[in-house]
């Protein structure tokens, strides 16, 4: 297939972090190979770096692919990065594990039997900790806590396979926070959990909420967190390492903070200020919150329910203190000279983007 000395297969690569590396990581050093359900969506990527397509799933067994094109994989593979992934909070859980967990185990399948491999990366997240409370280390993390979504769940049984790996592969795990736009620009490429909870915030129809007003919410610039990722990957890779790469407790938003920039930029704005003013519910503890939905959902109260059910996926965190260590992420990325960039300034023009493009529509209208 290729005979390159270093080939690197990314699945995902039609999504915003795999796109994202594939740009930041093509020269001349290394050739890709793409793995997609639609490599067609990839041909014009593919023709400026000269990857290889192919058409597969990770859900299929060897990938989707024929006989032959697998053993050529497993004779020239040298590199893997795993990015592919259903992000969707509201499927069902063996749907959400379709991909995300068997999906991981076929990549891993793959990787034992690569004579070359030299590096396997595996694109995760710090919401892998679910419900539970605390700090939360680079390290293995095991827990019992449950979790928000089905998406959660089915990523921390994926870390687990891989974790449980990595004494006979060179494998590391990447924890990405929640990426929310560009550092720069306020620009968002992917609409995710945190630009809708900022779309619902002025329309709120709840008395109460969960919330800890001091806990930290991580979030981070796209562009920072790919670029980071990319550089980690590149000249940082050490096998049987977590990395988190996420704010930390000493650059996270906490949940007051939040609140209160979202609704500055709401006042300041020409189109936030139709929906001022803006009720702040209170602030609960998450026991408090989910014994006022049990009671509420017995009055058979159909948009109720859709709502607190949508909100269900993520809200609890705002609840739930949670504080990811990157320490030993942020010194191996001093080398970089990649500055964290300021989240209270991102998450500013990234709310104002928002305003700006109703959410991305008057963008897609325009395109």
């Amino acid at each position: 297939m290729v005979e390159d000395s270093s080939v690197l297969l990314l699945t995902g690569a039609t999504g915003l972090v795999g796109s994202g590396l594939l740009t930041q990581l093509s020269g001349n050093r290394r050739r890709f190979i793409l793995l997609s359900r639609k490599p067609q969506t990839l041909a014009t990527l593919s023709r400026a770096n000269g990857s290889i397509l192919l058409k597969g799933d990770v859900t299929r067994p060897h990938l989707g692919l024929n006989d032959l094109t697998y053993a050529e994989l497993k004779c020239s593979i040298t590199e893997i990065i795993h990015c592919a992934a259903d992000t969707r909070f509201g499927i069902s859980l063996d749907s959400a594990r379709e991909t995300n967990t068997a999906g991981t185990q076929e990549v891993l399948d793959l990787a034992f039997q690569c004579a070359r491999l030299q590096k396997l990366a595996y694109i995760s997240t710090v919401y892998v900790v679910g419900r539970s409370a605390g700090y939360f280390p680079e390290d293995r993390i095991i827990h019992q806590n449950g979790f928000c979504n089905s998406y959660q769940q089915s990523k921390y049984e994926a870390e687990q396979l891989v974790a449980a790996a990595m004494g006979d592969l060179p494998a590391a795990i990447f924890r990405l926070s929640s990426l929310i736009g560009h550092s720069v620009t306020g620009a968002v490429c992917q609409f995710n959990h945190v630009h809708r909870l900022v779309r619902l915030f002025p329309q709120n129809v709840l008395p109460i909420a969960p919330g800890q007003p001091n806990a930290p919410m991580d979030l981070i610039a796209s562009d920072w967190g790919i670029s980071a990722l990319a550089y980690l990957f590149d000249s940082a890779f050490i096998p049987g390492r977590f990395y988190n790469i996420c704010s930390g407790p000493e650059h996270s938003l906490s949940v007051r903070e939040m609140i209160d920039l979202t609704i500055s930029v709401f006042e300041n704005h020409p189109l936030g200020r139709k929906w001022l003013p803006i009720r702040v519910p209170e602030l609960v503890p998450l026991a408090n919150y989910e014994e006022f939905v049990s009671l509420r959902r017995r009055k058979d109260d159909r948009i109720f329910n859709e709502l607190v059910r949508v909100l269900g996926y993520f809200l609890p965190h705002l609840a739930i203190f949670q504080a990811f260590d990157n320490r030993n992420t942020m010194a191996a990325l001093a080398p970089s000279c990649l500055g964290f960039p300021s989240i209270r300034d991102c998450y500013k023009r990234v709310v104002s983007f928002c305003l700006d493009t109703n959410w991305g529509r008057s963008v897609k209208e325009r395109g």
